[in-house]
C-alpha cells in the first residue's frame, strides 16, 4: 500500500490542515482591523491563491492537465465551492465582525461536525452508528472546554455572529460531506479548482467594497491566509478525504482550537488551563473512539 494510501496519512494530513486552520480567526481579525472588509478578504483569498498555483501550472507545464481536470469535474467542483468556499468564507469571517473568536470557532465546528455526520449518512445511505454519536457529543464536550464555553457569560456574544458562524459550519460540513462523496480528488489541481469556482461565487460581494484594494498593513496577514489556510489547508483536507471518512476529517478539525491555544503558548506565553488540557484530552479521545468503532471487525479478525 502506497503510504499516500494509507489511512493513517488520512490522520497525519487532516492534523495538518487543523494547525493550518487555527491561524485563520486570528490573521482575518488583523486584517479586517487593518481596513479590509470581509467580502474582501473572502475575495482575495481565493483571487491570490488562484494566481499563484495557475502561475505554478503554467511553469511547471501542468496547466493543460488541470484544464482537462476541470472540464471533468467542474459540475461537482462548483457545489463543494460552494459550500467550502462561498459559504465558509463568507459566512466566518462576517462572523468576527460581530462576536469572539472562541464563539465563531465553537459555534463553526460544532455545526460542521454535525451536518458532516447527518449528510454522509444521507449520502452514503448509512446509519449513525453508536460509536460515532458518542464520538461527536465528546469532540463536542472538549471543543466547548478548550474554548471556554463555559464562561460564557465573560465572552462576547451577538445573534447575528452566531448565525453566520453556525452557517459557516454548515458550509463547511457541507464542502466535507460532498467532497468525499464525489471523490474530487486531491493536490494542487483540485484547491485551484476550488478556488476558481470560489472567485466566481465572491465576486458580486467585493464589487459592494467598491474593489476595495489592501494596503500595506493589511496585506501580510491576507498573504498567510492565502498561503496557510487557503492553499496549505485545503491541499491537506483533500488528501485527507481520499483515505478516510469526512466525519472523520471533521472530528479530527475540532483540534483546531488546541493547536491556536499552543500557539498563544509558545508565542505569548499565554498558558494552557487545566480545562483548556482536559478538553483536548476528550477531543483525541473521541478520535480514538472513533478510529476504534470503525476498526472494531478489523480487530477482532487479528485477535481470532
Amino acid at each position: 500500500m502506497k503510504i499516500n494510501n494509507h489511512p493513517y496519512f488520512g490522520y497525519f494530513s487532516a492534523v495538518l490542515s487543523a494547525i493550518c486552520n487555527a491561524t485563520i480567526g486570528i490573521f482575518s481579525v488583523k486584517a479586517i482591523s487593518a481596513g479590509l472588509p470581509f467580502s474582501a478578504i473572502a475575495f482575495y483569498r481565493c483571487l491570490l491563491a488562484f494566481i499563484i498555483i495557475t502561475s505554478w501550472f503554467i511553469l511547471s507545464g501542468k496547466l493543460n492537465q488541470w484544464l482537462l481536470y476541470l472540464k471533468k469535474f467542474y459540475i461537482k467542483i462548483a457545489v463543494c465551492s460552494f459550500f467550502g468556499f462561498y459559504i465558509l468564507y463568507t459566512f466566518e469571517t462576517n462572523a468576527y465582525n460581530y462576536t469572539s473568536v472562541p464563539v465563531v470557532v465553537f459555534l463553526l465546528l460544532g455545526s460542521a461536525i454535525l451536518t458532516t455526520f447527518i449528510l454522509s449518512t444521507i449520502l452514503h445511505k448509512n446509519r449513525l452508528r453508536i460509536y460515532e454519536i458518542m464520538s461527536c457529543l465528546l469532540a463536542i464536550c472538549g471543543l466547548g472546554m478548550i474554548l471556554g464555553i463555559n464562561n460564557i457569560h465573560e465572552l462576547k456574544i451577538n445573534s447575528i455572529g452566531v448565525m453566520l458562524a453556525i452557517i459557516a459550519g454548515i458550509g463547511h460540513g457541507g464542502f466535507l460531506a460532498f467532497s468525499h462523496k464525489f471523490r474530487i480528488g486531491s493536490g494542487l489541481i483540485v484547491v485551484n479548482s476550488l478556488a476558481l469556482f470560489g472567485i466566481i461565487y465572491l465576486f458580486p460581494a467585493y464589487m459592494h467594497t467598491n474593489f476595495i484594494l489592501p494596503n500595506i498593513t493589511s496585506l501580510p496577514f491576507l498573504l498567510a491566509l492565502v498561503f496557510i489556510p487557503t492553499i496549505c489547508g485545503f491541499w491537506l483536507i483533500t488528501k485527507a478525504l481520499m483515505v478516510i471518512k469526512s466525519s472523520t476529517v471533521s472530528l479530527i478539525e475540532l483540534s483546531e482550537p488546541l493547536f491556536a491555544i499552543v500557539f498563544a503558548y509558545i508565542i505569548l506565553n499565554q498558558k494552557l488551563n487545566f480545562a483548556q488540557f482536559a478538553g483536548g484530552i476528550l477531543i483525541t479521545g473521541a478520535v480514538l473512539l472513533n478510529y476504534l468503532g470503525q476498526n472494531y471487525n478489523n480487530f477482532r479478525k487479528n485477535y481470532k
